[in-house]
């Protein structure tokens, strides 16, 4: 059975990078059907359009209300890819080729941040807390904080998170260590400079990088042609049926 891939999108998203990412998804990504939650763009028609408006007070509160209408909806398949709106698929994907990835461990990652933020941050006071958790359920301290699809678990997830509300927002990497889901290392794939084509798999940018630098530019090109879900539904439906006949208007019998 494949999978839905959900999309978490603020509310007042208007970003340019959706569109390439299910253009990439429609080409390399096996899935069932594509879902978004929060502010999908008028131009986008997804086969699910989950009308949520985000609440809370920090971005980590936000999302959180956002994987639990997610989550929470039963129109989806018991597991669903969780995609953000700049990842990119860049080379053919098995079905049912289930695939988690982890970068390291959450200690390594505080390390990292306390070496770009000496003062500290409460980013990092959140990667501590996790840590502490997790040790206290003897759990592994794998770091999921990576900007690939992760495969989730819906009712899995909705348990999580209302047994531990305050680590919501390190939510990956506490569902991927307290389940301990089956996960391969890879080096996270986040472009950050303006100068950087990378040879990968998958491929995620940040804002600067899709709008001026030459991977923005590469993946414009590269996914150059619409996919399905930039056609309104009617639309959809008149491109199949067109297909079914040739250009005299007669039905066509070698498909």
């Amino acid at each position: 059975m494949m999978h839905d891939v959900v999309y978490i999108l603020k509310n007042d998203y208007k970003g340019e990078e959706l569109i390439y990412s299910l253009r990439s998804v429609c080409m390399n990504f096996p899935f069932r059907k594509i879902v978004t939650v929060g502010g999908c763009p008028d131009n986008i028609y997804p086969d699910i359009k989950l009308d949520h408006v985000q609440t809370g007070t920090t971005k980590w509160e936000r999302a959180k209300s956002s994987l639990i209408a997610a989550f929470s909806c039963d129109d989806l398949t018991d597991d669903v890819w969780l995609f953000n709106d700049d990842f990119f698929v860049m080379d053919k994907v098995k079905a049912h080729e289930d695939k988690n990835y982890f970068n390291g461990t959450l200690e390594r990652r505080i390390i990292e941040m306390r070496k770009k933020f000496p003062s500290g941050s409460s980013y990092i006071g959140r990667l501590e807390l996790l840590r502490g958790k997790l040790l206290k359920m003897n759990k592994d301290t794998l770091s999921f904080a990576l900007h690939l699809p992760m495969l989730i678990n819906r009712e899995k997830a909705i348990e999580l998170i209302n047994d531990n509300p305050s680590s919501s927002a390190m939510f990956r990497s506490l569902y991927g260590n307290y389940y301990e889901i089956p996960c391969e290392y890879m080096k996270d794939v986040k472009i950050l400079d303006l100068n950087t084509v990378p040879d990968t798999s998958f491929i995620s940018t940040s804002d600067e990088s899709f709008k001026k630098g030459k991977v923005g530019e590469f993946l414009r090109q590269y996914f150059k042609e619409p996919c399905p879900y930039e056609q309104s539904p009617s639309d959809r439906l008149r491109e199949e049926i067109k297909e079914h006949y040739d250009e005299e208007g007669e039905i066509r019998y070698d498909l």
